[in-house]
């Protein structure tokens, strides 16, 4: 009797992030059975399940206007404040205008927004001190690059020249970026080119000093932070993208030099930021383009995490969501962390930028919702978005296994049965399974999930055919099928009886409804009777039924929810090679 042969078994019962490098090759095996070697706006804050990330959605007023409908953003937002006034409002600053932001509103009324003094203002940072906001920016005055501090009161306005001539050491800055922070020791620093500047506030007088920490004229701050009661301030030098003396230097606020041996950067630092009293680091290595390392102090060095692909992200570009570090890069935002400190650590694409292939600005997250700004030139001018990571889930969403290799010497395998664990399938929602195999010389589509009104399943049998392989990947890819789920009555046409089908037109054209009430050929209401595939919200012209093809169909309902995944198990066999 012949024996039988070995059998394997892989359960991936969950899901943690990229594999490393994963970039670099499109066919990895390296990494742990619950990596990705690729994914698309996926959601892993729930350590229980997989979703895909949410859909970038503008702020009312978050874009340029079209039109008859009103834009408040007309510049490529650089920078967010990380505070929330008291008044429950915050503000962002981009190209010459601060934005005035509320929780789901740029605001268009009053002063806001408010266009900076000055020619080709560039807007830098905007933070709040002592009851004042104040905005940093860098302008050309007279054919030289000069920069300035300015301050809004609510009593007072605003007073956009507020650096140059009101403060006690009035200046202008440097021309360089100029990233504020707020100290521990109720002062703010700012980067100011080679120098390190500050403001303080003693009984109602201000004083500006805008040298009070100087560095050499070759090199640029970068970013700042606020950490063991110093100011860490990121350096590269020389100014430019091959910075090979780059480094993160102490300073205690009042020192004429910085303290200690600076830690060292062979490369180019991106930004700085702090959490949980670590010191978290983005920079690229001297000689590479198009990928930059994320990492942390630890002691006299640099710790790397995780090498990325993309630009370096910038100081306006990380931050802090859901307990999550954050950044952006090409317009992609990142998560890494962990949603709860028994669960894995997790480092995954979340969502992106209205316009990720345009022009992209900065992240924030002032009310715990995550915010980015994008742009996008067309033939007709630039658009431009401030937009929320929104309620709607991506429609670019995937995430594709690492390869698993299932060979033995003289065996290849046989695999007999994939199984998907989700939560019960949406209204709308649709899930394809993917199978590469061999080296990624061949491929299948193995199963396309769909909502059934009919069936509650959480166990799916994914494949239904016999597959020999040498190795393999999934890809599960997300979609929603535009299936509409209420609707109204927007022009009640003429000619219709009560009880006529009607088709509704765009989409596949395959959804329809019923008149339920009609007065004198006109339609009162309808009742949904297929919701049909590829609809959007809005209105849709109809034809059937006895009228004249003259009514009109609000659609003011679309199925966005969609499938989680909890759990994947495949299991094979071995079979001889021959």
């Amino acid at each position: 009797m012949s024996e039988k042969p070995p059998e394997w078994e892989i359960t991936i019962d969950r899901f943690d992030g990229f594999v490393p490098s994963w970039f670099s090759n499109d066919w990895p095996s390296v990494g742990t059975k619950y990596q990705a070697s690729d994914m698309a706006d996926i959601d892993l804050t729930d350590p229980n399940r997989m979703k895909p990330g949410p859909a970038p959605e503008n702020l009312r007023n978050g874009d340029q206007g079209n039109g008859d409908q009103e834009g408040a953003v007309t510049t490529l937002v650089k920078s967010f404040m990380r505070q929330v006034t008291s008044q429950g409002v915050s503000f962002a600053i981009g190209g010459d205008y601060l934005y005035n932001l509320s929780t789901n509103e740029v605001s268009l009324t009053g002063d806001w927004p408010h266009q900076i003094l000055g020619v080709d203002s560039e807007g830098e940072d905007v933070i709040a001190y002592k009851g004042q906001l104040f905005y940093f920016y860098n302008w050309l005055a007279l054919k030289t690059p000069e920069g300035d501090i300015g301050m809004y009161d609510s009593d007072s306005g605003f007073t956009d020249d507020w650096g140059s001539t009101i403060p006690s050491g009035a200046a202008y800055l440097e021309y360089a970026p100029h990233q504020a922070i707020n100290g521990g020791d109720d002062e703010v620093y700012f980067a100011n080119g080679h120098y390190v500047g500050k403001i303080s506030e003693i009984d109602g007088v201000y004083t500006l000093s805008t040298q009070a920490l100087n560095f050499w004229e070759d090199s640029e701050i970068m970013s700042l932070t606020w950490n063991e009661n110093r100011i860490k301030i990121a350096l590269n030098r020389p100014n430019c993208d091959g910075s090979i003396q780059s480094a993160i230097y102490n300073w205690n606020g009042y020192s004429s030099s910085w303290e200690g041996d600076p830690i060292e950067v062979k490369g180019r630092i991106g930004a700085l930021y702090t959490k949980n009293g670590i010191d978290y680091v983005w920079w690229r290595d001297v000689g590479t383009t198009g990928e930059f390392n994320f990492g942390y102090v630890s002691g006299t060095q640099v710790k790397g995490i995780k090498k990325c692909t993309g630009s370096l992200p910038l100081y306006y570009q990380v931050g802090e969501y859901k307990g999550f570090i954050a950044w952006m890069s090409d317009g992609l935002v990142y998560l890494h962390g962990q949603s709860d400190p028994e669960s894995p650590v997790k480092f995954f694409q979340y969502t992106r930028s209205l316009y990720p292939n345009g022009t992209n600005g900065g992240l924030g997250m002032p009310f715990e919702e995550l915010l980015t700004a994008s742009s996008f030139s067309t033939d007709d001018g630039i658009n431009y978005s401030l937009a929320k990571a929104g309620s709607d889930y991506s429609d670019d969403s995937y995430w594709k296994t690492r390869v698993f290799p299932v060979m033995l010497p003289g065996y290849v395998s046989q695999v007999d049965k994939i199984q998907m664990n989700t939560e019960t399938f949406p209204v709308g929602s649709k899930l394809e399974t993917y199978f590469f195999y061999n080296g990624n010389c061949a491929n299948e589509i193995i199963d396309s999930m769909l909502y059934s009104a009919t069936s509650s399943n959480t166990f799916h049998k994914v494949l239904n055919k016999s597959l020999k392989i040498e190795d393999f990947l999934l890809k599960l890819l997300w979609d929603n099928i535009g299936e509409i789920t209420s609707v109204g009555v927007d022009s009640m046409g003429t000619g219709y009886t009560q009880g006529d089908v009607l088709t509704l037109i765009g989409g596949q054209g395959d959804a329809t409804v019923t008149v339920t009430e009609e007065i004198d050929g006109m339609i009162y209401a309808v009742a949904l009777l297929n919701g049909g595939t590829g609809y959007v919200v809005g209105t849709s012209a109809v034809t059937g039924g006895t009228g004249n093809d003259d009514a009109v169909i609000d659609i003011s309902g679309v199925g966005h929810d969609t499938v989680k995944v909890r759990s994947i198990l495949i299991k094979g066999h071995y079979v001889p090679e021959n």
